[in-house]
Parts: C-alpha cells; sequence; structure tokens
C-alpha cells in the first residue's frame, strides 16, 4: 500500500504570506494613497490569520494508491452527520487522551474566534450579529467541505468531516463577535499604537 504525506514547511508558508501580502499591498495602494495605514496593519495580521487556518485544518494530509480497495467511499468520505456523538466520545475519552481532547474541543471553538474581530475592523458598515453568524457559518461550512474534498480526492480519510465541528466552530465565531463589540475600542486602540509606532519619525 504506497502513500504520500504532503506537508509543507514553515518557510513555505512564509513565503505565501509574503507573496500574498506583497500581491494585497501592491493592488490595493492606488486607492489607499499612501504606504501605510490601519487597514494595512490589520490585513496584514488578517492574511496570517488566515493562512494560519489553512495550515491547521487542511495540512498535513496523505495521499493513498489503492485504499479504495479496501474501504468504502463512506469510509475514506469520512463524515459525521450525527450532533455532539463525536463531541461526546471525545469528552468522554481517557484522561491520557487530554492532549486529543484539549484539540479537539479549544481548537475548534478558538478556531473562528478571531475571524468576526477582523472582520468588524475592516467593516465601513455596521457589523451585526446575523451577519457574523452567517460568516461563521459559512466559513466552517467551506472548511469542511474542503476536508471532504481532500479525503475524497486523496483515497484516505486524511480529516473528520464533522457537523460537532460545525457547531463549535460556529459557536466561536459568535463568541468573538460579542468580545469585538465589547472591546471594539480597544481593538481599534492597539491598532492606532502600531500605527504611531510604524510612523513615528
Amino acid at each position: 500500500m504506497n502513500n504520500f504525506t504532503f506537508e509543507p514547511h514553515l518557510i513555505v508558508y512564509m513565503a505565501l504570506y509574503l507573496i500574498v501580502f506583497t500581491l494585497y499591498y501592491v493592488f490595493s495602494f492606488k486607492k489607499r494613497g499612501t504606504w501605510l495605514d490601519k487597514h494595512v496593519i490589520i490585513n496584514a495580521f488578517f492574511i496570517f490569520y488566515l493562512l494560519s487556518v489553512f495550515r491547521f485544518v487542511f495540512t498535513p494530509f496523505s495521499i493513498w494508491s489503492n485504499v479504495a480497495d479496501q474501504f468504502s467511499w463512506w469510509e475514506i468520505a469520512n463524515v459525521n452527520l450525527i450532533p455532539f456523538r463525536s463531541l461526546i466520545q471525545t469528552l468522554s475519552a481517557p484522561l491520557l487522551m487530554w492532549r486529543f481532547t484539549l484539540l479537539f474541543v479549544v481548537g475548534n471553538f478558538i478556531l473562528l474566534f478571531p475571524l468576526p474581530i477582523f472582520v468588524g475592523l475592516l467593516s465601513k458598515k455596521e457589523f451585526t450579529f446575523k451577519k457574523a453568524l452567517l460568516i461563521g457559518f459559512l466559513a466552517t461550512l467551506f472548511i469542511e467541505s474542503g476536508q471532504l474534498i481532500i479525503n475524497l480526492t486523496t483515497g484516505f480519510p486524511n480529516r473528520l468531516v464533522c457537523v460537532d465541528d460545525l457547531l463549535l466552530n460556529t459557536l466561536g465565531a459568535i463568541c468573538g463577535y460579542f468580545i469585538f463589540k465589547k472591546c471594539q475600542r480597544f481593538f481599534e486602540k492597539i491598532i492606532s499604537l502600531i500605527y504611531k509606532f510604524l510612523t513615528w519619525s
């Protein structure tokens, strides 16, 4: 049974970050009209966050040559559509599995927690709860769909495509929204301090 594992080195992500940020910076310069503003600072952190999420949810993954000969496509898809089943199984796992439990529960909760904060800081219109809920849900749906596609195209159950992930990710995004609303001035002050530091002369 032959297999190949795809796991880009950290240097690859650093180079990708520089490429994406440079493209954003160059193409937004005409509209911006200045070499630096607060939106550039926010987007610098936002791009880093998005790439970090991509690395966490999609890599590493393995490509197998003949797993399909032994397992059904449903087993390869690795889908759980029963709410709370994976969560209950994880929380009831032995104490020795606490690292996995922490990664599953806390990791999925905080994964999209920063998303509404960035969106709120960048939004020119009022950022409402409905928008935060929709963004969190669609972002999670995109992630789970991407993981399902990876499972099916690689012929191996690399990730568990789980409805509990959808619930935890969306809940994290909702909590991030309320934190943003409560601490919006604080976040804006931090960005202003960074801006003043970078433009100080």
